[in-house]
């Protein structure tokens, strides 16, 4: 998204002079490439996490390594910028959302790559379940944003899920080796490629089948009751999570509708009217925090750095320290962006578990988190 840098600089700076808006492209190329690594993936989902949530507050200080980094960027090429991050936070959040943008948007057409997922997917888990943006320069970048997260995401599920013979039609087409050639040089490549074929295609067939009979038995089993059992609440966060288990990754655009279905089949309308978040975690037993958010996981460190990415799982790490006292507070709102009285159905809310176990499954499945 170079080629909207004037656009999403607005949000700090309404009218950029043209040379402003080259030096910041410059800046944002050059940081393209750094995020683009696996190596610096905490780097990409530091920037995520200040993209939606700004970087003017936690978890950033002046000495965030992402901070550091975008600062150096762009002082590089423009010394004016101020030092100081009390002042510069939201010039620095528009370069990373530059770069976030460019990083959705330069993929190869229908092989989107990792670290294009891993930003889709956590700008999906961060923004589907907050309020819009007041201020209306923000709210175009992102929902920008989102755009460009919807179609990577598309784009890698239906590759993930496309079926093809391709390997089988050349063992099919095999012949036998020439005199002389070793004949499992031939041979091995083959078969190993019909194999990976087989099994990439039992696995879709596997999650249809899970999922289906998953639907079909409406089971909870982290609560260990019918779905019908629970309260909407408490069936909506069961089913998002249950359900993201038995997920590809990433999933397919319509799963989440399935955890709306899961939720709302047999239950009459009135019980699906909006709830706030802090109303919704008063239906939430030990089970399914421990489920969503286990102490000392391997996602543990993530809630604390992302916490925007992950806001509910962020919100059962903080209810599982605080026994005592089991309520969000201020921190919450601070750091996730999301107020405590946003309501929303609790399919919806059934609808931001899955896909925060989705985030946390692509992120860990691939060793970093």
């Amino acid at each position: 998204m170079l080629n909207h840098t004037l656009e999403f600089l607005r949000i700090a700076d309404v009218q950029p002079s043209d040379e402003k808006i080259r030096k910041r492209r410059e800046s944002a190329a050059e940081l393209v490439t750094a995020i683009s690594s696996k190596e610096n993936r905490s780097i990409l989902l530091a920037f995520l996490q200040g993209v939606v949530a700004g970087f003017d507050g936690p978890p950033f200080s002046q000495e965030s390594p992402a901070v550091t980094l975008l600062i150096k960027s762009v002082k590089d090429r423009d010394a004016t910028l101020p030092q100081d991050l009390k002042e510069n936070a939201t010039e620095l959040r528009a370069v990373a959302a530059i770069v976030v943008g460019e990083l959705l948007t330069s993929q190869p057409e229908g092989k989107p790559g990792e670290e294009a997922v891993v930003a889709a997917l956590s700008i999906n888990s961060a923004l589907s379940s907050r309020p819009a943006a007041s201020n209306k320069y923000i709210r175009w970048m992102l929902d920008t944003l989102s755009a460009a997260s919807d179609k990577v995401l598309h784009s890698a599920a239906r590759r993930r899920r496309q079926r093809g013979n391709e390997a089988f039609q050349k063992l099919d087409e095999l012949k036998k080796p020439a005199e002389g050639t070793d004949i499992w040089d031939t041979l091995l490549p083959v078969f190993k490629s019909a194999l990976r074929e087989v099994s990439a295609q039992e696995a879709v067939d596997r999650e249809e089948i899970e999922t289906l009979w998953w639907m079909f038995g409406a089971y909870s089993e982290i609560e260990h009751k019918p779905l019908a059992d629970l309260s909407p609440l408490a069936a909506a966060f069961c089913s998002g999570l249950e359900l993201a288990r038995r997920t590809l990754l990433p999933p397919s655009p319509s799963a989440v509708a399935m955890v709306k279905r899961a939720v709302e089949s047999g239950r009459k309308p009135a019980t699906f009217g909006p709830v706030s978040l802090q109303d919704a975690t008063a239906d939430w037993s030990e089970a399914m925090v421990n489920s969503l958010s286990p102490a000392g996981g391997r996602a543990e460190g993530a809630l604390t750095s992302y916490p925007a990415l992950l806001p509910i799982s962020f919100a059962c790490q903080r209810l599982r320290e605080c026994k005592d006292a089991p309520k969000l507070g201020k921190d919450f709102t601070v750091t996730t962006g999301i107020p405590l009285t946003f309501s929303q159905s609790p399919a919806n809310w059934g609808g931001q578990v899955f896909r925060e176990v989705i985030l946390q499954r692509f992120v860990m499945d691939n060793k970093e988190i």
